[in-house]
């Protein structure tokens, strides 16, 4: 089953490849993969399918864990599950369960996958971590110019 599970992620994330949504992507072992996206920025998703975990790795750096920023940020993922969201935004709690941890200050965001739904889960949490960036522009632009050299305008 890890073997097709796999698979399963490997070929979602290659489709976003393929479309040109993600640039320089490669397995740079089984079940990790870096890309370029969004900000320019290379982006690292593992795949843990023993716990069924799929998980964009340290991607917001200098997120103090006491700080406002972080709260708002497990505020908004945890909303990611509202019923009153439109299906494409939404995710499923029956589906996945989205999280995030803040270690040393750097943020990683996780999807848990149950029933084995890991194209539902790679495409959730591809929007997920869209959406939190054009969340980041609106609320944090000054935090984007600092740690990714996003331009404010």
């Amino acid at each position: 089953m890890a073997k097709r599970s796999l698979s399963v992620v490997r070929e979602s994330l290659q489709g976003y490849a393929d479309r040109g949504v993600f640039r320089g992507f490669s397995e740079v072992r089984s079940g990790h993969f870096k890309f370029v996206w969004l900000i320019r920025h290379q982006m690292a998703l593992s795949v843990d399918t023993a716990n069924n975990v799929l998980r964009f790795m340290q991607v917001l750096p200098c997120v103090p864990a006491n700080s406002t920023m972080y709260a708002e940020l497990k505020s908004f993922i945890k909303q990611r599950h509202d019923r009153e969201l439109p299906d494409h935004r939404r995710i499923d709690r029956r589906r996945a369960e989205a999280s995030c941890s803040n270690r040393g200050g750097t943020v990683s965001i996780s999807l848990k996958v149950k029933n084995d739904n890991y194209a539902y889960g790679v495409n959730r949490i591809v929007n997920l971590v869209h959406e939190l960036f054009l969340h980041l522009r609106d609320a944090y632009p000054d935090y984007l110019a600092e740690n990714f050299d996003v331009p404010q305008e």
